[in-house]
This record gives C-alpha cells, sequence and structure tokens, in this order.
C-alpha cells in the first residue's frame, strides 16, 4: 500500500524537523521545576510527532550509548564529549569530571604535539636510534644488538619489579591543545599519577603470564634523596625476591620551550594518540663511578629498544646513554623508562603502557627458562 502524503502536510513536517531539536534543546536547559511541564509538552509532540521526534532525540544521544531512554530529558545535560567505549573507566570518569572543573580556566600555554621519534639523535642502526650524551664512551649500537643479555626468566615466579622514584608525576587529563596553571603536573592520587601507569604495564605483564611486582611506595614526598630512598626500597625487594630479572623505573618527562609552550610526545597508532617513550641506560662515565657493569644494561635496552621499533616504529625516542646511575647498578636488566611528557594525557600514557608491556612480553620470551 502506498502512502499518500500532500504538499501541506510535507512542509509541516519539515518544520517540525528544524524547530523540535533546538525546541528540545531549550528545554534540557530549564531548572528542575519545569519537569512537569517538560514531561507534559513532550508527551504532546511525541502523540502528534512521533517520528519526527524520535529523529531529533536520538541525534542528542547518538554519541553516549549509555543514554539509551531518548525520552529522559533529565539526563541530556550530562552527555559529554569524551564518552567512549575504547577509554578505561576510570580514565573516562576523570576526563569527565576535568571537563567541568576547568571548563573556565585559563589558558596560560600552548601544548605542541611533536613526533620526537629520530630527535635529537647521535646514531642509528637498522632503525634503532640513539642519543648517546657520555663524555667519553663512543657506542656502536651493532655491537651490542647481538650482546648477551643477563636474564633468566621463570615464569613461575616474580621477574619483573615496577617502581616509580618519581611517583607523583602526573600528565594532562584533556587533549586541548593548551594547558592551565590551575591543573598540577604532580599529584598523590594514585589514580592518576605514575602508579596508575605502572599498574597498566603490570597487568599486561601478568596477562601474557609474567609474574610481575608493583612497588607503589610514594618515594617523592620530597623531591631531594628520592633516589636514594627508591635505592633502599628496590634493593629490599630484591633481597626478598631473587627471581626478580627485570627492573624497571617508570617514569614520564617534560620538554618545555622558551616560550612558554610545553611538548607532548606522541604518535598514532590503530587510530590512537599514543605517548612516545624513552628508555634511559646510564653508565660509569665522568664523575659517576661505582658502575662497572653499565653494558650489560645497555645491552638489554638495545634489545628492548629493538622490540619496540620492530613492533611499533615511532612509539619510541632514541635511546639515550647518559653519565647517570640511577638506581641501575642495581641489577643487569635495570633502566629507566619515561613515558611520555606531562603535556601528554593519561589516556595516551596508558596506551602507551599497554603496548610498551606487550613488546617486553615478546622479548621476555626469549631469556625464559
Amino acid at each position: 500500500m502506498i502512502k499518500r502524503t500532500n504538499t501541506s502536510d510535507d512542509k509541516i513536517c519539515k518544520i517540525c524537523n528544524l524547530i523540535i531539536p533546538i525546541f528540545l534543546a531549550l528545554l534540557c536547559v530549564l531548572g528542575d521545576s519545569a519537569s512537569i511541564g517538560k514531561k507534559m509538552i513532550l508527551s504532546g509532540l511525541y502523540l502528534s510527532f512521533p517520528e519526527t521526534l524520535f529523529q531529533a532525540q536520538t541525534r542528542i544521544n547518538s554519541n553516549n550509548s549509555e543514554h539509551q531512554n531518548y525520552f529522559n530529558t533529565e539526563n541530556l545535560s550530562q552527555v559529554s564529549t569524551v564518552t567512549n567505549s575504547s577509554i578505561p573507566k576510570d580514565i573516562e570518569e576523570m576526563m569527565i569530571l576535568a571537563e567541568k572543573k576547568y571548563a573556565e580556566s585559563s589558558k596560560d600555554g600552548l601544548i605542541i604535539e611533536a613526533d620526537y621519534s629520530k630527535q635529537n639523535a647521535t646514531s642509528e642502526f637498522n632503525g634503532i636510534y640513539l642519543r648517546n650524551t657520555t663524555l667519553s664512551h663512543k657506542v656502536n649500537i651493532s655491537d651490542y644488538v647481538n650482546k648477551k643479555v643477563y636474564a633468566s626468566v621463570d615464569t613461575n615466579q616474580p621477574s619483573v619489579l615496577i617502581y616509580h622514584t618519581h611517583s607523583t608525576e602526573t600528565y594532562e587529563l584533556l587533549d586541548k591543545g593548551y594547558y592551565t596553571k590551575e591543573h598540577s603536573s604532580l599529584s598523590e592520587d594514585t589514580k592518576e599519577n605514575m602508579i596508575r601507569v605502572g599498574e597498566e604495564v603490570c597487568r599486561i605483564l601478568e596477562e601474557n603470564g609474567y609474574k610481575t611486582i608493583h612497588d607503589r611506595t610514594v618515594y617523592d614526598e620530597e623531591y631531594d634523596g628520592a633516589y636514594s630512598r627508591s635505592f633502599e626500597g628496590v634493593k629490599n625487594i630484591l633481597k626478598d625476591n631473587p627471581s626478580i630479572q627485570v627492573v624497571l623505573d617508570i617514569h614520564r618527562g617534560t620538554i618545555y620551550q622558551k616560550d612558554g609552550s610545553h611538548i607532548k610526545t606522541v604518535t598514532e597508532i590503530d587510530g590512537k594518540k599514543v605517548a612516545q617513550i624513552q628508555i634511559i641506560s646510564g653508565c660509569e662515565d665522568g664523575n659517576v663511578t661505582a658502575f662497572p657493569n653499565w653494558e650489560k644494561n645497555f645491552a638489554f635496552a638495545v634489545k628492548l629498544q629493538q622490540q619496540l621499533v620492530e613492533d611499533n616504529s615511532k612509539i619510541v625516542r632514541p635511546l639515550l646513554l647518559c653519565s647517570r646511575k640511577y638506581n641501575m647498578h642495581l641489577m643487569p636488566c635495570a633502566l629507566q623508562i619515561e613515558i611520555g611528557t606531562d603535556a601528554n594525557t593519561l589516556l595516551e600514557a596508558v596506551y602507551s603502557a599497554q603496548l610498551f608491556a606487550e613488546s617486553l612480553s615478546l622479548l621476555l620470551k626469549e631469556y625464559e627458562v
């Protein structure tokens, strides 16, 4: 049966298609005192123009799968632009709160996205970039690609230790292209600082069959002396857990420009923005002493960098060899890892942590016993 319409009916429908969505939006901003009136008006509209009203309400709710009741006008104002099923729930909740908290905040400087996968590199071999800042060591990556890595991983025992000398370091919550001084780059809240990122690394490692210990101790309640305190903490954990083979101190960095802008090191993988990672390996050099076996750490760093490059070539910044110890002298496979900068978002850091842990898991398979 063919449904007949006339020109006047079409005009009415077109007018309704334009007016009703606007009318609904006005109703949504009315106070609670108008709730009965809203329901009466909406009911009347629905009885008169059910298809038009349904389409209008559907458009309003199309970006929020949790709000399936198209006629619950009390909830329309709660729809957030950050709602996305791929975002971890805890981070999504923080992003929604941050949108409200910083809605009227000042814009104190730009956040600039940059690809640092080759930035400041001093040499390269097969896609592995190195930044050598030491005073006296000339290093060829090719000499370390096939060097022995001193690790014997028992999957029945804890094999990886994750800790954070600077656990209170944190990230932006929103990807707005600017920062506000009202949002601090340090936080004691473990839901948003380095401990949250470390938990993600541990979760993926555990899912891949590698037992981990996550040291959640806050060593930087005072910045001075943090490395001395984390040294003592890690030393005690290693004493109680001799099966640990890999020790990673996970941080985030900072890159500030003279004009006040902040750099976030970022790449895109599978349609998601991901914070870039820098592996830091220290050595005995200049005033840095009592680190005679630093090349063992560096050999592991090169292998880890190689694995990351193979899996996602732009996720890593150049491997940094520097004149520091950073507690790496405790183990042959001890490194410092920087995931992004304070200008990256927590979400970008968590995505990066997931990919990092997947690559680390693949590497650890080579050293299983």
